[in-house]
């Protein structure tokens, strides 16, 4: 009886750990960059130096009944002297409902996941340019507390909706001088083709009459794999709160192609335009040339200029990463 109790007990216990499971993940990266440029100090600036430190700790818990429960925390740590920061943090449920994801984290341009067609480059996302461009390229990165509902996939369809609001800023409708927002949104993914789009409307809660905000957001972006390329587009119009000159619109192209069995080279290129400013372009070329599954040499050229020659700045960086 004692034996048969023992081993209840034993599988008890093995079925309570095996319900949850914890992963680490993360990626490092060390390389060589040089800029030069407009702003930068001095006039031209290289040297070594870790571009990447970040690891991921993530748990998930089976619930029972279809439900299972994930909490996700992510710290940047760049080698001696950095300092250890927080990112993203997050606790999602799912089910056959779909999942509910809340949870404070940096959101970027929605526009460069399919627009950029995964070519191995810098990145432009809110990139205001090595020489201090006076505008981000492609804009939106936001630190956001976030509380979003995304469906089931119906067919290759999910729609999403979310309640945005800045860290911090005391809650959505408070009186502090940022602004919440609600998006709605929907994309599609099958075979070689994916596509999304979304709307945002910010209110108008942190919005002095002195300091126009932001009204609304309108993104599109759509990729296509035929295999010997990847090619990829984006479109944002974002507009203001001010009376005249108000809307900014963003573009992207993005192509890669695999060359032989481990190279892949890409292109982006992007455009800026906004009212009664100056007009911001940027290309970037890259390649990356893997070693395995999670080990990658990559190099990749960037540059960034207005209307105006001051506004010009490049920028080129190698390096190795490694993913795990």
């Amino acid at each position: 009886m004692k034996k048969s109790l023992v081993a209840l007990a034993a599988l008890a216990f093995v079925g309570a750990v095996s319900a949850q499971t914890a992963t680490v993940s993360g990626k490092l990266a060390f390389g060589y960059v040089t800029a030069e440029g407009a702003g930068v100090a001095p006039a031209k600036s290289d040297g070594l130096q870790v571009t990447d430190g970040d690891f991921v700790i993530a748990a998930s818990e089976n619930l029972g009944g279809g439900l299972k429960a994930t909490a996700s925390m992510a710290v940047q740590s760049r080698g001696r002297t950095t300092p250890i920061a927080g990112r993203d943090a997050s606790l999602t449920l799912a089910g056959g409902f779909g999942s509910v994801m809340i949870g404070a984290i940096e959101i970027g341009n929605g526009i460069i996941g399919l627009g950029g067609a995964d070519a191995p480059t810098m990145g432009l996302d809110g990139a205001t340019g090595i020489g201090g461009i006076s505008r981000p390229v492609l804009s939106d990165v936001m630190n956001l507390d976030v509380l979003m509902y995304t469906s089931p996939d119906l067919s290759g369809f999910t729609v999403s909706a979310a309640v945005l609001d800045a860290n911090g800023a005391g809650g959505t409708q408070s009186t502090a001088l940022t602004q919440d927002a609600t998006l709605v949104g929907a994309s599609y993914a099958a075979g070689p083709f994916a596509a999304a789009a979304d709307y945002t409307s910010f209110g108008l809660n942190g919005v002095l009459a002195t300091a126009p905000g932001l009204d609304n957001r309108t993104r599109l972006s759509a990729s296509y794999d035929l295999g010997v390329v990847k090619l990829g587009a984006g479109y944002e119009k974002l507009k203001t709160t001010a009376v005249v000159n108000n809307s900014e619109t963003q573009y992207l192209i993005g192509v890669s192609a695999p060359v032989g069995q481990a190279m892949t080279v890409g292109l982006n290129y992007a455009r800026n335009t906004a009212d009664a400013l100056n007009t911001i372009t940027a290309y970037e070329l890259g390649a990356n040339y893997a070693l395995s599954k999670r080990t990658g040499v990559q190099a990749a050229y960037q540059h960034i200029s207005e209307d105006t020659v001051a506004g010009n700045a490049t920028a080129f960086r190698v390096r190795l990463l490694h993913s795990f």
